[in-house]
């Protein structure tokens, strides 16, 4: 069976649609498509793919919600920028920041050797007329307190 139809415009009016396709569906739009709905859902069995040639805008009035059962990767050629009009959080058992080699959120834990050690250097140190500080054992503690915070932290750094 084969049917072939030709027409310069159509109009349809139905209560209630169901399709089955048995094959392939495929349909070519010279000028723009648009789908007006209450609501669209669409469900792939494989693989679902979306391709444009030029810019792809999405919009969305509330909120939107993406699962993923394993990865989520993305490619961006040149410039990524994430706006929040209050809050971003990025939650993660390991955060990387950074290029592929240099993970910036260990500047952080590098910040805190270099305030122990600063800590540790000015509680030691002496003049030639005077001995240790006063507060040398207060200034020791802080330099313990970047411990703390760097047991604190460093799960978290990748």
């Amino acid at each position: 069976m084969h049917r072939v139809v030709k027409a310069d415009t159509e109009t349809r009016t139905v209560v209630a649609r169901d399709t089955t396709v048995q094959a392939t569906d495929k349909a070519t739009v010279l000028g723009t498509s648009t789908l007006l709905a209450g609501a669209v859902r669409h469900i792939a069995d494989g693989d679902y793919c979306i391709a444009t040639s030029s810019n792809f805008v999405a919009s969305v009035g509330k909120e939107a919600h993406i699962d993923v059962g394993q990865k989520l990767i993305e490619k961006i050629g040149l410039l990524k920028q994430s706006i929040a009009g209050a809050k971003q959080e990025i939650v993660a058992p390991v955060v990387w920041v950074g290029s592929q080699q240099i993970n910036v959120m260990t500047l952080m834990l590098d910040t805190l050797d270099v305030v122990k050690e600063l800590a540790e250097l000015t509680a030691a140190h002496t003049h030639h007329n005077t001995g240790t500080p006063e507060n040398a054992s207060a200034i020791r503690n802080t330099a313990y307190k970047s411990d703390g915070l760097k047991q604190k932290y460093s799960p978290v750094i990748g």
